[in-house]
């Protein structure tokens, strides 16, 4: 669940991107990404906003690997909720590349990592 430290930031269109905490590392703040991962503290409000905007959703199109059952799993993210993450082993649009479904704790567990590039 979304604390209530939590102070959305959203987009031009309204699209939430992420979130700014400006009780965790007082007096700093705290931007935080939209799978729930935290960021480099920053001094201003507005670079806070400005990091939350630069990344925006795109980092939503990455694989990512998962950890299930001490193996790891190629994963794209398909649904981001308030309070899990669902992913899929199906890394196209493709119809015949169905996949299967793996869900995980929102904010995003460490267990759930970037693909290296």
């Amino acid at each position: 669940m979304i604390p209530e430290a939590w102070i959305p930031h959203r987009r031009e269109d309204g699209e939430l991107i992420g979130w700014i905490d400006m009780t965790v590392a007082e007096p700093l703040l705290v931007p935080i990404d939209r799978l729930g991962r935290r960021l480099d503290p920053v001094d201003e409000w507005h670079d806070a906003e400005d990091v939350l905007d630069e990344i925006g959703l795109r980092f939503l199109m990455d694989r990512y690997v998962v950890e299930e059952e001490g193996r790891d799993t190629v994963v794209r993210i398909a649904h981001v909720y308030d309070d899990r993450i669902v992913l899929s082993t199906a890394l196209t649009d493709a119809v015949e590349d169905v996949g299967r479904q793996i869900v995980v704790p929102f904010p995003a567990p460490d267990s759930l990592w970037p693909t290296p590039n």
